[in-house]
């Protein structure tokens, strides 16, 4: 079994007193059990403050995550806030990587993670994974990556954001140290079953939003990894202007990519991150030549209800709710940023969770043959229900 305890904080300019505040709600002594680990989600206003680094000090086990533009945790919900949640248990261990993937990614991600695997004869049952926010690697890299180390081991998990201007504090957490360009990961092992269903002694269940699809389906004919570069053989800016956006509406991610790979699984989102030098749109994740693809929009009223759709079936007085949400969801509420945040804590009432805004969301999905496999979302809320 884990066990689940959350803290936050709202106190930025006094370290003291919101390690205090912190320390005082996991009230450890009581708390832990033999293993355990440290899951934060904060503005990166808490790590230029000093706050999650003295935090992590203080700490007696390894803590991981990233930053966020909003969270909500313990009843409270905010955009300037630090929470922390505290997995405990005597039957499942937890173990953290950091992994620097700026440059060579495939090779950082074997020579660091494969020993993790090779000393041990349990197989992970689920690692928790938090990305950097990088224009040059997708999040499905990374995947693909992680893949190939592990043979397919589940990955849920979130990718750092910031709301300053080009995204430049989002920064990912290993034990109070921060990074730009780090992926974190915790390895969960113990008494799991593969599908993340059942009654074993501790169960995840998964599930993950769509966005609604309103254009019109175009070939994508030139690309480089993320980097679209020509639909329909016409230069990728030259497709988007049937659309009358204007370019600096790319920017926003209000806007969808809907892809679908022609391979008979379901359709992903992709975010548009930012227009090139050249010309090009860099992506949330890989668009493959020969994919089809549209836009889509997204609206308010579609990102409550899918939330309040996929998130009721989850519920369990027993079991944690940990919910990443594609920040662009929070960008199409508007001036009411907080709501999709206030309809989870509506929904868990008084059950336990963290929900937090995301640029990029790491959730299984199940194939054709229901097995799971590894997916790299945008514009959608993902949920693992721990317990």
């Amino acid at each position: 079994m884990i066990k689940t305890i959350i803290a936050t904080t709202e106190v930025l300019d006094n370290v003291y007193k919101a390690i205090n505040e912190i320390l005082g709600s996991l009230n450890l002594k009581k708390n832990l059990l033999k293993n355990s680990v440290g899951i934060i989600s904060c503005h990166a206003d808490f790590i230029e403050s000093g706050v999650v680094k003295n935090l992590c000090t203080a700490l007696p086990f390894d803590c991981i995550g990233a930053t966020t533009c909003l969270c909500s945790a313990g009843n409270r919900t905010s955009q300037m806030m630090l929470a922390i949640t505290v997995l405990t248990s005597d039957d499942c261990s937890f173990e953290t990587v950091e992994i620097p993937v700026i440059e060579n990614h495939e090779d950082a991600v074997k020579a660091k993670l494969s020993p993790l695997l090779e000393k041990s004869q349990e197989k992970p049952a689920l690692i928790l994974s938090y990305f950097p926010f990088l224009i040059t690697v997708g999040g499905d890299m990374l995947i693909n990556a992680i893949d190939k180390v592990t043979g397919g081991i589940p990955l849920f998990g979130t990718v750092a954001f910031d709301i300053r201007e080009n995204y430049s504090a989002s920064r990912t957490i290993h034990n109070g140290i921060s990074s730009p360009e780090s992926v974190v990961l915790c390895l969960v092992r113990g008494n799991l079953k593969s599908t993340f269903l059942g009654t074993s002694n501790c169960t995840f269940e998964i599930t993950t939003l769509e966005t609604k699809n309103i254009g019109h389906k175009a070939t994508i004919t030139e690309s480089k990894d993320n980097i679209l570069i020509k639909v329909n053989d016409q230069p990728v800016l030259k497709y988007v202007e049937k659309y009358e956006l204007k370019r600096e509406e790319l920017h926003l991610g209000y806007l969808p990519l809907i892809l679908d790979n022609n391979d008979g699984k379901r359709t992903i989102a992709r975010s548009l991150i930012t227009v090139t030098q050249e010309g090009y749109i860099a992506c949330g994740g890989t668009m493959p030549e020969g994919s089809s693809v549209s836009f889509g929009r997204i609206d308010g009223f579609a990102v409550i209800n899918t939330t309040e759709k996929a998130l009721k079936p989850l519920l369990d007085k027993d079991h944690f709710i940990l919910s990443y949400s594609c920040m662009a969801r929070y960008l199409a509420m508007g001036v009411n940023s907080l709501a999709e945040a206030e309809k989870v804590k509506e929904i868990v009432g008084n059950g336990k969770y963290m929900y937090a805004c995301s640029a990029g969301e790491i959730c299984p999905l199940p194939d054709k043959w229901g097995n799971l496999k590894n997916v790299f979302h945008n514009y959608t809320n993902v949920f693992c229900r721990i317990g």
